[in-house]
């Protein structure tokens, strides 16, 4: 009976030592930026935040920069590793909880280089479709995040902080103020 006790005193302890912790550190890893990343990629497009592709697509990006999605993006030795470098540390992986964790369901052996292609990401974007009545996208429609997404830059793809006249509210969701 002692034994019983002490075990779930320690069990109850530990639980509520992890709640704390975990409140206190927000659950979420930080959007973690860096300046080389930001300059270089940047200079050409949104430099994406690294969690939303796991290390297999940024790998296979970084290894193709001279044919970069139509464009030469080749970078000297040292810039091409230290930027390889931060987005294999900071990608999308199991055991790295982030808010974009739900992008690894359904993610293939082999995933795509496009984030627009991660079967996650394309299921969560079927009431785009929806909303403007298309059957499907064409290359590169929703490439530009901030479009929507006014805070891409800064990692937060939450719908509830998506550009007014998109999001929930259009979509099914919430009525916008004075709709009914």
């Amino acid at each position: 009976m002692l034994t019983g006790s002490l075990l779930l005193g320690a069990v109850l302890t530990f639980g509520l030592a992890g709640i704390v912790v975990n409140a206190q550190q927000g659950g979420d890893a930080p959007y973690v930026k860096d300046d080389v990343y930001i300059e270089e990629c940047g200079a050409c497009h949104l430099a994406y935040p690294p969690g939303l592709l796991p290390v297999a697509s940024w790998e296979k990006t970084m290894a193709g920069l001279k044919e970069h999605f139509g464009d030469n993006a080749e970078l000297d030795q040292e810039t091409a590793a230290h930027i390889e470098a931060y987005l294999t540390r900071e990608a999308l992986r199991k055991g790295n909880p982030s808010t974009m964790s739900q992008m690894l369901r359904n993610l293939p052996n082999d995933p795509p280089l496009r984030i627009t292609e991660l079967p996650a990401f394309v299921s969560a974007h079927e009431p785009v479709a929806e909303q403007l009545d298309m059957a499907e996208f064409s290359e590169g429609f929703l490439s530009p995040c901030a479009d929507c997404h006014r805070e891409a830059a800064e990692a937060v793809f939450d719908k509830d902080r998506l550009h007014q006249g998109y999001g929930p509210q259009i979509w099914g969701g919430a009525p916008e103020q004075g709709q009914e």
